[in-house]
């Protein structure tokens, strides 16, 4: 005697098609990255109360400033630790790491390691690592949908599309951009836009999102007020931007690189506290640098830019560059999704200023508009993504 009839529940019979299959498992992999992520943000929370708010100001009226210096050392030897112990040594790093393995390792990413790698990074950002969590979120949603691949069995072809559709979760997550997410899972991870991949893609970039908006209440990312892009007479200086941020988006890259080798030799959890160091001494100039970064971006985005001179801005920008490169080649972990964005907003923000300057009222864009431009032309050198770029800018600021 048969318990459950499928057949007579499941509409067009049993087993269910391939393609069915499929968009349940878009589902599923869109409301676990989604919960995932949403975990995620809530540790990058709990430490930044328990590093900046709760140590920091113990330790305040000993060091002043200087007190973030002995909290990112001791956070830097932790996080050091724990890589060497639990994950030990990577080929490449975060969305590298699974481009490579979607193109020549069908997709089959070691996802047990996520959880682990996932706290390490909400640690480091809370501790003030100047590194970013778009970067960690899209690992853990390409590692959920890794592990939905390989514990089904499924082939290649099918494990690097739910790979792709978790990386695209995890943007939609992070970001609250689902479109973005799309085309950064299509453009950056799979390099195709067939419609085979969309529906996938599509639909666990969407549940993610919309399962983040369910329980975390408030707008855009980066809320702006309402100002003008300016006339087409003015798109020679958005050129002009842009000439100046590819060259600082090929640094960007070959810093990181070169601090990579450079940390090489020194073992991992040393490694690691003496980067901390560095980021610290860096920071007490420089407070803005910590983290992500999202409020000072607000801020330049707002009202103005606020208390933001030019002098200030383009020394914001080598100083979250440097401090960047540091905390990644140096073991923190993290992404380069955010402190691109920050060094392309206050690069865009100090041309913006310089350009009223010079124009004065001739100027018809906003300084603030310069930000944005900076922030979608530095995204796009250093991920290679212009489409992605563009349209994760538009959604991030509403």
């Amino acid at each position: 005697m048969r318990i459950f009839d499928w057949q007579r529940w499941w509409p067009g019979g049993w087993p269910p098609s391939e393609n069915v299959i499929l968009l349940g498992l878009a589902v599923a992999v869109g409301l676990t990255t989604g919960a995932g992520v949403w975990l995620f943000r809530e540790g990058i929370e709990f430490f930044v109360r328990f590093y900046r708010d709760g140590l920091a100001e113990w330790l305040a009226p000993l060091l002043g400033a200087w007190a973030i210096v002995p909290i990112l050392a001791l956070a830097g030897l932790i996080v050091g630790w724990m890589m060497r112990r639990f994950v030990g040594a990577e080929r490449h790093h975060g969305v590298a790491g699974i481009i490579e393995s979607t193109a020549l390792a069908g997709g089959r990413l070691p996802y047990r390691r996520m959880p682990i790698k996932a706290a390490l990074a909400a640690f480091s950002i809370g501790a003030g690592a100047s590194v970013g969590p778009e970067d960690p979120s899209v690992q853990i949603g390409a590692n959920l949908g890794s592990m939905f691949g390989q514990r089904l069995h499924l082939s290649d072809e099918r494990v690097r599309l739910l790979v792709a559709a978790g990386a695209a979760g995890g943007i939609a997550s992070a970001f609250g951009a689902p479109i973005a997410g799309v085309f950064f899972a299509l453009e950056a991870v799979l390099g195709d836009f067939s419609t085979g991949s969309f529906g996938v893609v599509v639909l666990a970039s969407v549940i993610s999102s919309v399962f983040t908006k369910a329980v975390e209440a408030g707008g855009p990312e980066l809320g702006i007020r309402a100002y003008a892009l300016g006339g087409v007479q003015e798109i020679p200086l958005f050129i002009l931007l842009a000439l100046l941020a590819a060259p600082l988006a090929a640094l960007f890259i070959r810093a990181l690189y070169w601090q990579q080798d450079f940390w090489h030799h020194v073992p991992l959890p040393l490694r690691t506290a003496l980067a901390g160091v560095v980021v610290g001494v860096i920071a007490v100039a420089f407070p803005q640098v910590m983290g992500t970064g999202r409020e000072t971006m607000n801020a330049l985005l707002n009202a103005g830019g606020g208390d933001f001179t030019v002098t200030l801005l383009l020394l914001l920008v080598p100083a979250k560059l440097i401090a960047t490169v540091v905390s990644l080649g140096g073991g923190f972990v993290g992404g380069m999704f955010a402190p691109s964005l920050f060094v392309g907003a206050a690069l865009g923000g100090a041309f913006g200023r310089i350009a009223s300057i010079v124009f004065g009222p001739g100027l018809n864009a906003d300084p603030a508009a310069f930000a944005i431009a900076g922030m979608a032309a530095m995204m796009t050198g250093v991920i290679r993504a212009p489409i992605t770029a563009v349209l994760l800018l538009f959604e991030l600021t509403n």
